[in-house]
């Protein structure tokens, strides 16, 4: 479990004052039309407590107003590329979406999950070294227990195909499923298709969401800048999308200069994955808090965050359960990214494996040995959608200065077992190290998952996550 490591003085009060007023940018972003952090900032949830690595060709202005604690900044900064630390706009920004208090001047411009401390680190000067990779997560990792991971630039086509078999995306899976760190991944801008580091398995890949209209609240279409999966070798890559039109965060022209971001609606990327970032900050607080047990698993986390997105569907977060939630799409993945719904998942409790449950979401992890077969059993009742989400890691082994991956990759198949026993649909991943899959319940009763392990993999884990959707009193994903 994560452990709160230094008390973070940040006034709940005076963040929940400015997001009761009025103004746009991060406020409608992270607001209710946008990815609904601020509804789990009322529950006293900030972050506090995790530290979050950015590892990017620049460093962040870690003297900003907006970063002001009181044990100094909460950015750190480190350099990976023996030139120099180097102040960089573009990291200031990620950085501020996500740490920001406001300032005087910007009472309204509060990040996803202020409690957090960020650390930045420079491993790219033009070029880009496995090594300095390597000795950034590292540093990031093991000294400054970052438990959250996300990157600020992006491999072209033309230096490598972004199919995960790149050593710079296998030095991410590796890293993440050793260390057990959650990876946030932008999914890259103007390619024709998902680039490096987008493309990485064990992580959580993030697309561009824009304003349909300029004028109207919410966020409802991918921008145009934003690249397209699958990857090269087929995956369905990006996992998810987050707002970028309009944000107001904190540059690194002064300590209290301030920038709108993709004012012309594009969708870059490099913003929208610190929402992915603090909303996993934000899921690891809560599990810190929270008498559970493994709550706070990289792919309890993943699984919890990809089951809760909203497919925006006309724009809006409430879903008729006669309608499928779980298509992929090439541009959005499964949707936008609803902070609220995550929160509600991952604290409604736990599900065990044989034990008959009456809840209507939760989650689930176990570990699971050669040709295995976990069940659990759900409550379903007539007309409810329910939606499933399972993750795992793909596992690579160190030797010397390369990755290997397993020669018999481990995954698994999902079975739903109606409550007389009837198979309501069978689910393989493909390359995929991700199922999601709904579907219209038509009976009342228990039904059963079925996870099996068809490899000869040993003492795997994975994560699982669910929701029973509508026709219930109990559904309060938007309280």
């Amino acid at each position: 479990m994560l452990k709160t490591n230094r008390h973070i003085h940040i006034s709940l009060f005076f963040i929940f004052m400015v997001l009761c007023s009025s103004a746009f940018g991060l406020k409608e972003a992270l607001g209710e039309h946008g990815v609904n952090a601020y509804a789990i900032h009322q529950k006293g949830v900030i972050g506090t407590g995790v530290n979050i690595g950015l590892l990017s060709a620049g460093n962040v202005r870690a003297g900003h107003i907006a970063f002001e604690r009181s044990f100094g900044s909460a950015a750190t900064n480190y350099d990976f590329t023996e030139s120099g630390l180097s102040r960089s706009s573009h990291d200031t920004h990620m950085a501020g979406i996500i740490l920001s208090v406001g300032s005087p001047t910007h009472p309204n411009q509060v990040g996803v999950a202020p409690g957090a401390s960020l650390h930045s680190a420079r491993f790219s000067n033009k070029q880009l070294y496995p090594s300095k990779i390597a000795q950034a997560l590292d540093t990031l990792i093991k000294k400054s227990n970052c438990r959250v991971i996300m990157t600020g630039i992006q491999l072209p086509e033309k230096i490598t195909t972004a199919d995960g078999n790149s050593g710079w995306s296998k030095i991410y899976d590796y890293y993440a499923e050793t260390y057990d760190v959650i990876f946030a991944a932008a999914a890259g801008n103007s390619s024709p298709r998902v680039t490096v580091f987008g493309d990485i398995y064990n992580g959580i890949t993030t697309a561009g969401l824009v304003k349909n209209d300029p004028n109207a609240l919410g966020y409802s279409k991918i921008g145009s800048a934003s690249n397209k999966g699958p990857t090269a070798d087929g995956r369905k890559k990006p996992d998810i999308a987050a707002p970028t039109q309009g944000l107001v965060a904190p540059t690194s022209g002064g300590d209290d200069h301030w920038s709108t971001l993709d004012a012309n609606g594009r969708g870059l990327t490099s913003y929208a994955v610190p929402h992915t970032a603090g909303v996993a900050a934000l899921l690891l607080e809560a599990a810190a808090k929270s008498p559970a047990q493994n709550d706070d698993k990289t792919e309890v986390i993943k699984a919890v965050i990809i089951n809760s997105s909203d497919p925006f569907n006309a724009g809006s977060h409430i879903t008729n359960p006669a309608d499928s939630t779980t298509q992929w799409k090439p541009d959005s993945g499964y949707g936008k990214l609803d902070a609220l719904r995550a929160y509600q998942t991952l604290t409604a409790g736990q599900l065990i494996q044989n034990t008959p449950s009456q809840q209507n979401k939760g989650w689930a992890y176990d570990v699971m040995g050669k040709n295995e077969t976990h069940q659990y059993q759900i409550q379903g009742v007539k007309g409810q959608r329910l939606v499933v989400t399972i993750a795992w890691h793909r596992k690579l082994q160190k030797i010397e200065h390369k990755y290997l991956e397993e020669p018999n990759r481990f995954y698994l198949d999902l079975k739903i077992l109606s409550p007389s026993g009837k198979m309501l649909t069978f689910e393989t991943p493909g390359r995929n190290n991700l199922i999601k899959t709904d579907l219209l319940l038509k009976e009342d009763g228990p039904y059963t998952l079925a996870l099996k392990n068809p490899t000869p993999a040993e003492n795997r884990d994975y994560g699982m996550a669910f929701e029973a959707v509508g026709n219930a009193a109990n559904d309060t994903r938007h309280e």
